[in-house]
């Protein structure tokens, strides 16, 4: 991944012409061309004033800028358990475990499953059976993004497949722009959905797609529906694109929530 295509899907993404745009950063049209075709390269002040233009969220400023070789409080270093204290990781672990009844997880920033509470697993055994024996019920280091993409996985009881799964791509691509490592696998994810579902619901540009979802699954139990909320784990002076992050899923209603009281000491059986 480099930076001309990102600038040229900034662009593009808000219906901003070329000699507009050039216009409203004091620069000509050919540079601005020859930004987008690498034959030139921007300085940090009018990059930032590229991505101001096209309003482009944090997490696009932070790819535009790691890409051009600045620096941003956003790095692209890989994440786990390891260099963390053992008070960190404690803390994790039992933030998840304090959610039971109701599913929670930690990932690290390419995508790959920390650890996950009882609930959590048991709920993976109810919505993805087949996907769980296929892995052998290993959920540390469980590749989430092939858990999406995989047609006996998440989305194969979902009744609500489509739009969860345009949302997820539409975080995982713009997560991609700052971590290339990510591409081929949301690459597959996108021809998975592309697949099973066709065209899929429009998502809002420049990557705005809110970390947060909300699912309905068809279960032998009844219809079990849940939002799931995304949140990095740390001071916010240290939070960047290699923070671990913790997802908590709540129960979107009364019968839900029976069911995943019901089934905690099943659960436990589970861990």
């Amino acid at each position: 991944m480099s930076l001309p295509p990102l600038l040229r899907h900034t662009r593009a993404s808000k219906n901003i012409s070329q000699l507009d745009l050039s216009l409203r950063l004091g620069v000509s049209q050919r540079h601005v061309s020859f930004l987008e075709t690498g034959r030139a390269a921007p300085s940090r002040d009018l990059l930032l004033a590229w991505m101001n233009e096209v309003e482009a969220p944090t997490s696009l400023r932070n790819a535009a800028l790691s890409l051009g070789g600045f620096t941003t409080v956003a790095g692209a270093e890989g994440a786990s358990w390891i260099g963390m204290t053992d008070a960190n990781e404690a803390a994790l672990q039992r933030m998840v475990q304090l959610h039971n009844p109701l599913p929670g997880l930690v990932f690290d920033p390419d995508w790959k499953m920390l650890a996950t509470n009882c609930a959590g697993q048991w709920l993976c055994t109810v919505v993805m059976p087949a996907y769980c024996e296929a892995i052998g019920h290993r959920f540390e280091g469980l590749d989430m993004i092939d858990c999406v993409a995989h047609d006996d996985g998440l989305l194969s009881h979902s009744r609500n497949a489509a739009q969860v799964g345009a949302s997820l791509l539409a975080q995982l691509q713009t997560e991609s722009w700052l971590r290339p490592s990510l591409r081929p696998r949301v690459d597959r994810l996108a021809e998975s959905l592309h697949r099973r579902y066709g065209r899929l619901p429009e998502m809002p540009s420049l990557g705005l797609a809110t970390p947060s979802l909300n699912l309905s699954f068809d279960t032998s139990l009844g219809v079990l529906s849940f939002s799931t909320f995304q949140s990095a784990f740390g001071i916010p002076q240290d939070i960047n694109s290699s923070s671990l992050r913790i997802e908590l899923w709540f129960a979107a209603d009364a019968h839900t929530r029976e069911v995943m009281s019901d089934a905690d000491t099943e659960a436990e059986a589970c861990c």
